[in-house]
């Protein structure tokens, strides 16, 4: 064959499966374009309901009747007869106490036996012990008032001062719940406004409750308002789980906001550096659509939004929703 006719079959042949391979690597680009990818994703109704506003803060109990037992005079903490926990009643006996100058009577005393070498010596010194004894005048330190002991301050043999703090009582019938409201809240708080109190420690139990007072001042360091909440009826024997100082967080009922739109709180989208909400709507197409949302009353897992073409019985996407560009092709589930 003519070498130069050989050549041209050759770069013909070549060609040819050049087109091919480069067909072949359009179809498989065209196949794995994100534009025709389907993305799984959860959807839910938007529904049409009432939605209570609320406002959310930390706290703990508090005990509005305590009671300091103090040490009446100074001397040697004989006896301690209640421990943490201990319930007591008003006129009850918790401690007895050696006053310093009967203590010093009978120390003098026992020095004196210690001392003493001769019978004459001895008896003398067993007359001063009897007088001692005798003169001593031990006082019962007794309580003004019922409660449970909360704290103890000192310990048996211990020397006591005058006014020295002894314990604690507690009145547990006299618990309110005190919460820390961020002070870009108060506002909403009022007297009266209903409440509902968890504890971790009590799982599964809600506490009702109402406000009963807003304090005037504001924490400078927490920029927190103390809000003081009382127990309502309906507690009962679930009250007796509550102790002085336990955790919390109320959820303060402020108002009602009627016949809104209502989405779970995983539909909304938000942008950091604009403070706007968006959301995803799934098409009738199962095309995902990204609508523009006002953010209303909030709950813990709902939100009240409102925006264009937004209808109840809308679907949303609460799963699979995030960085979902427009126009994507989904495949909902319920």
């Amino acid at each position: 064959m003519n070498p130069h006719v050989r050549t041209l079959c050759s770069l013909l042949v070549c060609g040819a499966l050049a087109g091919c391979t480069r067909h072949h690597g359009a179809v498989d680009e065209e196949e794995s374009s994100p534009a025709n990818a389907v993305v799984a994703v959860k959807t839910v109704s938007v529904v049409r309901g009432d939605l209570e506003t609320v406002v959310t803060a930390t706290g703990s109990t508090e005990a509005l009747r305590k009671e300091k037992i103090v040490a009446p005079v100074a001397g040697t903490l004989l006896s301690l007869k209640v421990l943490e926990g201990t319930p007591v009643r008003r006129g009850d006996v918790v401690a007895v106490i050696q006053p310093k100058e009967t203590r010093a009577a009978i120390t003098g005393a026992e020095t004196l036996l210690r001392a003493a070498r001769t019978e004459g010596e001895r008896a003398e010194a067993a007359r001063a012990m009897q007088l001692a004894l005798a003169g001593q005048n031990n006082c019962a330190v007794r309580s003004a008032a019922g409660g449970i002991v909360a704290t103890r301050s000192a310990t048996e043999g211990e020397l006591v001062a005058e006014n020295a703090e002894l314990m604690t009582l507690v009145d547990l019938s006299t618990l309110i719940f005190v919460a820390d409201v961020p002070v870009r809240d108060v506002a909403q708080v009022r007297p009266g406004e209903r409440v509902a109190v968890y504890f971790q420690a009590i799982p599964g139990e809600l506490f009702g409750a109402k406000v009963d007072a807003v304090n005037p001042r504001s924490d400078p360091q927490s920029q927190a308002v103390r809000v003081r909440i009382g127990f309502t009826g309906g507690v009962g024997e679930r009250k007796k789980f509550l102790m002085s100082e336990m955790g919390g967080v109320a959820r303060i009922v402020t108002g009602m906001h009627p016949g809104v739109l209502i989405v779970p709180k995983s539909a909304l989208l938000r942008n950091d550096e604009t403070d706007a909400y968006t959301i995803v709507v799934a098409t009738a197409d199962s095309l995902a659509r990204v609508l523009p949302v006002e953010v209303g009353a909030r709950t813990d897992s709902t939100a009240e939004v409102s925006g264009k073409g937004l209808l109840p019985g809308t679907r949303v996407v609460v799963e699979g929703n995030y960085a979902l560009a427009d126009s994507t092709r989904i495949a909902p589930a319920e």
